[in-house]
């Protein structure tokens, strides 16, 4: 599920972004912000989608050589750029054909938090597969085996390193270091089972939510400076907010507890914190978030906390938490990424 790329997948990418930026009907502000840019900027937010893009379509092709899988690079009027799927044409004993799953690919990076899609990209999705099935793709860039988030993995400058001899761009990577790398492939029936819609104004939470403690936290609880208020064997744990006005989170009851854990609280007039302390080896099952393995005598902080200096969401979503994905299959409510894939392969 890994494609490395190549010099002409650049130049592919290039092109559409130019293309697109001197297209006179294309506005030169951002989506979101609606912020002036130029070309640059316009590289910036199209090329590492474009070249996910057809990484996706070569592993796909490596999966079924007897399939040409043709991506979208018209260049659409605005209104009716959403509308359609990112594998737009099939070929297939020199025959081409609408393709016969609905599919949408994404750019993602390892350490998001949520799989799935906005609740308005979803619908069209629907819609627009006209009763066939979606798969949503989320694929990342890498770089020689590591996420490409070094200054030196910028697509631009690898693809100017190339077609340039200017020394000032000797540090970026090679095009040959460069792949993309498939992450996970659900369909459009295993999001609506499992997502849960996280709506507008609704905030961003992280989903590693016990984290081992500080040094200054274990002492506090060594010397019995914060109050223990309950001990739980096999049983269910109160979930809180961390800032008290908040409203708690669908997704956060229940919280099984399989083991035996102390549980301790650090409170002010703002704000309450608490900390887990294992008596035994425990195992913590949520039904969205999944699974948390913790060590006997190691103590944690249950830390429900929001993600970013504005958690707060401007669109409706379904999601599924990403550190769920493995529970999920292990319970049989996800098929695995590569058997997604080889369905995705064979039914288009």
């Amino acid at each position: 599920m890994k494609y490395t790329l190549k010099r002409e997948d650049f130049i592919k990418a290039f092109e559409f972004s130019v293309k697109y930026h001197l297209d006179p009907k294309k506005t030169s502000s951002t989506r979101t912000a609606g912020s002036a840019r130029g070309l640059g900027g316009v590289l910036d937010s199209f090329m590492h989608g474009k070249l996910v893009e057809i990484g996706v379509a070569k592993i796909l092709n490596s999966l079924k050589p007897s399939k040409t899988f043709e991506l979208d690079f018209s260049i659409k009027p605005t209104n009716d750029a959403k509308n359609d799927p990112d594998i737009v044409k099939i070929t297939e004993s020199n025959h081409s054909r609408e393709p016969n799953v609905y599919t949408e690919i994404k750019h993602i990076t390892k350490s998001d938090r949520y799989l799935g899609l906005t609740t308005e990209q979803f619908t069209t999705a629907k819609k627009m597969s006209r009763n066939k099935e979606v798969y949503i793709i989320g694929a990342y860039l890498e770089n020689s085996g590591k996420e490409a988030k070094n200054k030196k993995d910028d697509v631009l400058g690898v693809f100017l390193k190339t077609e340039t001899s200017n020394s000032l761009l000797g540090d970026f990577s090679e095009i040959g270091e460069m792949s993309v790398v498939i992450d996970y492939v659900i369909s459009g029936k295993e999001l609506e089972k499992n997502g849960l819609e996280f709506k507008q104004g609704s905030l961003f939470y992280e989903t590693e939510i016990f984290v081992e403690a500080g040094p200054m936290a274990v002492k506090a609880i060594d010397a019995k400076i914060l109050k223990k208020i309950s001990e739980i064997k096999n049983g269910e744990l109160k979930p809180y907010m961390q800032i008290e006005q908040n409203a708690l989170p669908s997704f956060i009851r229940p919280i099984k507890i399989m083991g035996y854990i102390e549980v301790y609280e650090k409170k002010n007039d703002k704000s309450s914190m608490q900390f887990i302390r294992c008596i035994s080896d425990t195992l913590i099952e949520n039904d969205f978030l999944g699974k948390f393995y913790l060590k006997a005598g190691n103590t944690y902080l249950f830390d429900m906390c929001t993600i970013g200096r504005n958690p707060s969401l401007d669109r409706n979503n379904i999601w599924i938490a990403k550190r769920s994905v493995g529970y999920l299959q292990e319970k049989g409510r996800l098929e695995s990424t590569e058997k997604n894939l080889k369905s995705l392969a064979d039914q288009i």
